[in-house]
């Protein structure tokens, strides 16, 4: 038992002594060239009748990226995107005016590398990133004597390439901006799809975004990288 005992304080020791100097090399290494940025995104989504014909929707959110910097020219990123489009309005029908809504989201999340040219006050980068888009489409209309209500969402394989440009401001915070191309796969089923002009099949969407905000870099901050 005593045996054991000192094994497990030994090892411990070990850890610590170890640990401190992991933990060190962490903090200036990584962690100073870590950022997380936020700003708001314009979207134009395609809605499959055409590209680039009326058959896009205007679309606005928000937009937010983790960047762990592994080294000083490249990082891997992580970045989750939510934009919307909403409309309603309002027609005369047989049972008195009719009122409808509509509403179409995309969350998107995905995460891949991120290549990084620092020049000084600015810093261009371009990413390629992968993972999921969910889409969600929500359709309501009612009248005197009646209502309709109905929600529908798909999930897909999303690609986001592109690239931005930071400028800081100081020495933990900056402006970035940046455009990107996302490519979708959506079909929705269904008569809602008909409807709302959606292909009930997959088909692919060529989507475009802009996104402005500003970054925040951890650590040692932007005056590191120079």
């Amino acid at each position: 038992m005593r045996q054991g005992f000192r094994a497990v304080l030994v090892a411990a020791t070990l850890f610590a002594t170890m640990a401190g100097p992991a933990s060190k090399i962490w903090a200036q290494g990584v962690l100073s060239r870590s950022e997380i940025s936020a700003g708001y995104t314009y979207a134009s989504v395609d809605q499959n009748v055409g590209f680039g014909s009326s058959g896009r929707l205007n679309s606005n959110g928000w937009n937010t990226a983790f960047t762990i910097g592994a080294r000083r020219s490249f990082g891997w990123e992580i970045n989750f995107a939510n934009v919307r489009h909403s409309e309603s309005g309002s027609t005369a029908g047989t049972t008195g005016a009719l009122q409808a809504n509509a509403s179409e989201k995309l969350n998107t999340f995905v995460t891949g590398p991120r290549f990084i040219l620092d020049r000084g006050r600015a810093r261009p980068f371009f990413h390629a990133l992968f993972g999921i888009d969910h889409e969600s489409l929500s359709v309501s209309a009612s009248s005197t004597t009646e209502s309709f209500n109905e929600s529908i969402s798909d999930n897909s394989f999303a690609t986001l390439l592109g690239g931005g440009v930071e400028i800081p401001l100081n020495r933990h915070m900056g402006l970035i901006t940046e455009a990107d191309y996302l490519l979708t796969r959506h079909g929705i089923p269904g008569d809602l799809a008909a409807l709302a002009g959606i292909p009930s099949s997959s088909a692919t969407q060529h989507n475009f975004r802009v996104t402005a905000g500003i970054v925040f870099r951890l650590g040692s901050g932007f005056e590191r990288s120079k």
